[in-house]
């Protein structure tokens, strides 16, 4: 596959503080992700993986090592690409679900036909189109992900990345999502952060395990319980991680 359909980090590491002082978010981390594909990020608090994947967003620089996202390499670039869903929805108050998800395909750039187009799918997977007009300050907290997931998709995207995308979302928001989110891996590279093992057991073809900033296991399910030697993936996470400490 060509790097056009893959997001691949080579020898990633990021440092917030002195390197004296262990500061290190991430180290050595060899990564890919591929179009057709949803890659998972299994870990626990505080393994790196919201480092990695705003790396991939573009959002910040690696300290040391490579980024390629869709074959580019400027940071700039990879934003106007990436459509990046945070566990904590950024939105602005004062506009509707409508102005938003508006505002966010003119500021990528695309035309008008093609933003008419994309909208009008993104309302109809997120299940908008009963608050479209409303302010974002009236929508409970389920409602403002639906609308940054939408957001996300609003736009001509090759990327979708989600940070503990369900946060706020009821049992059967997140079953129907899951199906949207499936079927958008189709065409986009899919990458998904999360701690919940269930969660990345049943959305994702290829998971990654992080722990202390580093990649300790990798693979679909059957092959990580395969190389830790354990009978379902919440014992080999465990066993993995200093979750199991």
């Amino acid at each position: 596959m060509s790097n056009e359909s893959k997001a691949v980090l080579s020898s990633f590491s990021k440092r917030y503080g002195p390197e004296e002082k262990n500061g290190w978010a991430c180290r050595e981390i060899d990564f890919e992700a591929e179009k057709g594909k949803i890659t998972g990020l299994l870990g626990p608090n505080g393994a790196g993986k919201s480092t990695l994947i705003k790396t991939l967003c573009g959002i910040q620089y690696a300290t040391s090592g490579n980024v390629c996202v869709c074959g580019l390499t400027d940071f700039t670039d990879i934003r106007r690409v990436t459509g990046y869903v945070p566990e904590t929805p950024e939105l602005e108050e004062n506009l509707t679900v409508i102005e938003t998800l508006r505002q966010e395909s003119f500021l990528r750039g695309d035309s008008r036909q093609s933003t008419d187009a994309f909208l009008k799918s993104a309302m109809k997977m997120m299940d908008l189109s009963d608050v479209a007009s409303k302010k974002i300050k009236a929508l409970s907290k389920g409602y403002r992900q639906r609308v940054s997931l939408a957001r996300a998709v609003s736009f001509d995207s090759k990327v979708l990345v989600l940070d503990e995308f369900s946060g706020g979302l009821d049992p059967a928001q997140i079953v129907k999502i899951r199906k949207s989110i499936k079927k958008l891996s189709a065409d986009k590279i899919v990458i998904l952060s999360t701690h919940h093992i269930e969660e990345a057991e049943s959305l994702c073809d290829l998971i990654y395990i992080m722990d202390r900033g580093t990649v300790v296991a990798k693979g679909s399910v059957q092959e990580i319980l395969k190389q830790s030697g354990r009978k379902n993936l919440e014992e080999a996470f465990l066993s993995l991680t200093h979750g199991g400490d």
